[in-house]
């Protein structure tokens, strides 16, 4: 099942390339690389539809002398390339029901959505997950109910196989959280590459955030983007920093924490008291409001895409704990074992505190 208006490129005789070279490739690149979705979504807001995809890669000259309509009306599409992925927009007063391609004699449609009310005015979480146990999906948003005054979720699950959207929605229920939305999609995440090209075609989780923002969250008081394994820490609440910033926008630093040495069993949220030392360190988070000064910038997961100066934006007295062993073991299976060489950290212990001690 899908929540978005998306197209495959299904009967086309066309399919996305890799731009990373094949000598950067793991085993299982061309497995996990999506080579089919041509549109994550289509949104109209504000006298345009987006068309999300994924980077087009080879696909762009095809797609630049496609024909474009909206419900049948011939529009000159514009193309803007992106670090992960592309948008295209089509001009249009009034929101479509339908947006059609026709390149070569192949013909696709999907249907679009316009703005969707539900999160105005409202502190929101959004993240995109995939089996991610139920219990850490509650753990995760009380604590950022509890510590910052979040009042809403928007939950994006990518093709859960063990913990889908009825196993998501109860926990998001558990947590008391006033207002959650759960979305699905099974468009592929991404490969992983080898160093320096690790994350270059992830491409989901980039058109992800910025379907749902048109989509969903533009009249949104802040957006804080972070996963599960992540725990935000804030002199006062992280939105209502970022709501009252003068761009609007907060960025903050990450640092890895574990459970105890010597614990074992499933892990916990509440059971990561314990950090490297010295700190390691990983990238930036953010918490921003959607329609503020920074608007016109695309989200990324770890910052706004081509944003200069980026360390202006970058709080000193906010960050966030990276739960290290609160994984699937997607990633990478190393995260799963307790790590040795760490210390107590009290304020860390402090803020998990306010979470059950669950059984591992």
């Amino acid at each position: 099942m899908t929540d978005f208006a998306t197209l495959t490129l299904d009967g086309s005789g066309l399919e996305r390339q890799p731009r990373v070279k094949e000598s950067f490739w793991e085993d299982d690149y061309l497995e996990r690389f999506d080579a089919r979705t041509l549109w994550l979504d289509a949104v109209w807001r504000d006298g345009v539809v987006r068309l999300i995809c994924p980077r087009l890669n080879n696909l762009a000259p095809a797609l630049r002398g496609a024909r474009f309509a909206l419900d049948g009306r011939a529009v000159r599409a514009r193309f803007r390339t992106y670090d992960r992925h592309t948008v295209i927009s089509l001009p249009s007063a009034r929101c479509p029901a339908a947006v059609s391609v026709e390149v070569g004699g192949w013909r696709g449609e999907s249907a679009v959505h316009g703005p969707e009310a539900g999160f105005a005015g409202r502190n929101v979480l959004v993240t995109l997950s995939k089996d991610n146990d139920p219990a850490w999906i509650e753990d995760w948003v009380r604590f950022h109910m509890i510590h910052h005054g979040a009042d809403a979720v928007l939950f994006v699950d990518n093709g859960s196989a063990e913990y889908g959207r009825t196993a998501v929605q109860a926990a998001l229920e558990a947590s008391g959280v006033p207002v959650a939305r759960v979305l699905s999609t099974s468009v592929p995440y991404g490969p992983r590459g080898r160093k320096p090209y690790a994350n270059s075609e992830l491409f989901l989780q980039f058109c992800v955030l910025n379907a749902v923002r048109h989509r969903f969250l533009w009249d949104a008081r802040a957006v804080l983007n972070c996963d599960l394994d992540e725990l935000v820490m804030s002199e006062g609440s992280i939105f209502d920093r970022a709501a009252a910033s003068r761009f609007g926008y907060l960025a903050f630093p990450g640092y890895w924490v574990h459970p105890e040495p010597g614990f074992e069993g499933v892990p916990f949220h509440a059971a990561h008291g314990w950090r490297d030392d010295p700190a390691q360190a990983c990238p930036d988070k953010w918490c921003m409001v959607p329609s503020g000064p920074l608007r016109g910038f695309e989200w990324r997961q770890h910052r706004l895409e081509r944003l200069p100066f980026p360390t202006w934006f970058r709080a000193k007295d906010a960050w966030f704990w990276h739960c290290r062993n609160i994984t699937n073991g997607w990633k990478l299976l190393k995260r799963t074992k307790v790590r040795d060489n760490t210390v107590p950290d009290g304020r860390l212990q402090e803020a998990v505190a306010v979470l059950p001690q669950r059984p591992g």
